[in-house]
């Protein structure tokens, strides 16, 4: 045997390994910079399982419903521009993931004998949140605390957004949250969204850099906007507004908080390398990538959490990260 057929037969799993091959996809677009494969496979080669994490780049729900019902689909991480749209796939929702408005994770569990004899139910959950939450935590253990007194701001009128709000608020304790975004109709559907889902919080949409001047200042920044320079009046209006609000001075000594979620190429954006200069503590999205895929992967495998390899996971997503 030459040495090309010699490597190309080692690479063709064992019978028994083709019985237990499961797929998790990575749905939406464009992603091709995403770096959770790596976050994933590393998983599941370190736990044994003979799983694949795959990327599915399309925003046509029938690309993923199809591929749902093959008897390898064990699951699959939502993202843009599908969040919301996918809610429609699955055969329920965590109550979570009900009130956020979207999903990033699906996955799969038997059908119970009183679900018309359902081979198998497919769950949508928002583990983002969870992300954001943990990530905040780890910044400052005493966060819950100083939310108690001081707002949160968020930047951003999209399906990660409403996972930073229910985060601050659900999660951490936030009684009242500011946001800002380029698109007000959007902002206000979001509030509004949030509202109607059970939410009783304060929520307030930041129209202007004046009233930005005149409420107090926030005590976390978290942004879920791309890295890019405004060029329309309505993203200069938002930009200016962010500004206002991070350069404010603070009324206390507390360390104060500010997470980039965006983190392609880099971490370190124009706001974050803003709120650095001006004082503030700023949180790798990294991070919250790292967190919510953890729970996604306890999710997929139905292992408990202190099994996994994270730790490996972490490195290999950070590795590719700086390769590229």
């Amino acid at each position: 045997m030459d040495d090309e057929s010699r490597d190309s037969s080692s690479l063709r799993p064992a019978k028994e390994e083709v019985a237990q091959q499961r797929t998790v996809y990575l749905f939406g677009q464009p992603i091709s910079h995403s770096v959770s494969p790596y976050f994933h496979n590393t998983i599941f080669q370190n736990v044994g399982l003979p799983w694949r994490y795959i990327r599915l780049d399309s925003k046509d729900l029938r690309d993923l419903a199809w591929l749902m019902h093959r008897n390898d689909f064990m699951g699959a991480a939502v993202t843009m521009p599908n969040k919301v749209q996918a809610m429609s796939l699955v055969d329920s929702i965590t109550p979570e993931a009900q009130k956020i408005g979207c999903i990033n994770t699906i996955y799969v569990r038997p059908g119970s004998s009183g679900e018309e004899n359902l081979e198998q139910r497919y769950i949508g959950t928002n583990t983002d949140w969870i992300g954001i939450q943990r990530a905040l935590l780890n910044a400052d253990p005493e966060i819950r605390n100083h939310l108690q007194n001081h707002p949160a701001l968020v930047i951003g009128g999209g399906a990660t957004c409403r996972s930073a709000i229910y985060a601050l608020t659900e999660g951490l304790g936030a009684k009242v949250v500011y946001l800002v975004n380029r698109d007000p109709e959007e902002a206000k559907s979001a509030i509004m969204g949030l509202k109607q889902a059970g939410l009783l919080q304060e929520i307030h949409y930041v129209e202007t850099a004046e009233i930005a001047q005149s409420i107090a200042s926030p005590i976390v920044v978290i942004s879920a906007v791309p890295d890019i320079a405004p060029k329309t009046d309505l993203e200069h209006t938002a930009r200016n507004i962010t500004t206002t609000m991070i350069q404010s001075k603070p009324e206390h000594t507390y360390p104060r908080l500010f997470l980039e979620m965006c983190y392609d190429p880099t971490p370190m954006t124009c706001m974050a390398t803003l709120a650095q200069d001006s004082g503030w503590k700023v949180i790798d999205g990294l991070d919250v990538m790292e967190h919510q895929a953890i729970e996604q992967a306890v999710l997929w495998t139905e292992k408990p959490l202190q099994s996994l390899p994270s730790d490996l996971a972490n490195s290999a997503i950070r590795q590719a990260l700086h390769r590229a």
